[in-house]
């Protein structure tokens, strides 16, 4: 099966194990402020998430691009409260202009559509993309997506840990079988090692 019918499957069932709780993530506007000669870019970018309706997100981070900072702004903070982010890197990064879409006759209103491929700690390449006339709304878009897969990914892989925890205690074989293949399927996103561990640690 190829890996983007893999996501779409695996985004299926999150939203089926989160159901109110999957998290989405979206823009509301950035501002970037770059230095060309030292290289450094600074990120002030707004978000809205799907669990905090109508409360605005503020980030403020800088890195050596508009990608680079947005995601370390984004890791910063949510990282300590999903420490499986820690464990994912990009791998390649691409901007494709989709000229037939143009409505000016020059052509530089164009759609650009930004491709993220992110590399897991399992050695699995997942490819997230977003498209938009401003070069710069796709990449935050392309990187918003991506954080937000890894997010619900760990949320899912928790709920169904404790799941499977809970229906192992009643004897229910049945559904700790199913459970047992969702755990299976959920750790192919990334490692959960340091979920793992707090897990057991709130339990102590």
């Amino acid at each position: 099966m190829p890996m983007n019918d893999k996501m779409n499957e695996m985004l299926t069932k999150m939203r089926d194990i989160l159901g109110e709780g999957f998290v989405s993530i979206r823009p509301v506007s950035y501002r970037l402020e770059e230095e060309f000669e030292t290289g450094k870019a600074v990120i002030h970018c707004g978000l809205v998430t799907s669990d905090r309706p109508g409360e605005v997100l503020n980030i403020d981070a800088e890195g050596t691009g508009l990608v680079d900072a947005c995601f370390h702004g984004l890791m910063d903070h949510l990282a300590p409260q999903f420490p499986s982010l820690t464990t994912i890197s990009f791998k390649e990064f691409s901007v494709r202009g989709l000229m037939a879409s143009r409505e000016d006759q020059a052509g530089s209103d164009a759609e650009a559509e930004v491709t993220l491929v992110v590399l897991s700690s399992e050695g699995y390449e997942f490819t997230f993309s977003a498209r938009s006339r401003s070069l710069g709304r796709a990449s935050v878009e392309a990187t918003l997506e991506a954080v937000a897969y890894f997010v619900n990914s760990e949320k899912a892989f928790i709920r169904i840990y404790n799941l499977l925890d809970h229906y192992r205690s009643e004897g229910r074989t049945d559904l700790v079988t199913k459970y047992q293949l969702l755990l299976g399927q959920m750790v192919q996103n990334t490692s959960y090692t340091e979920v793992i561990a707090q897990i057991k640690a709130k339990e102590l």
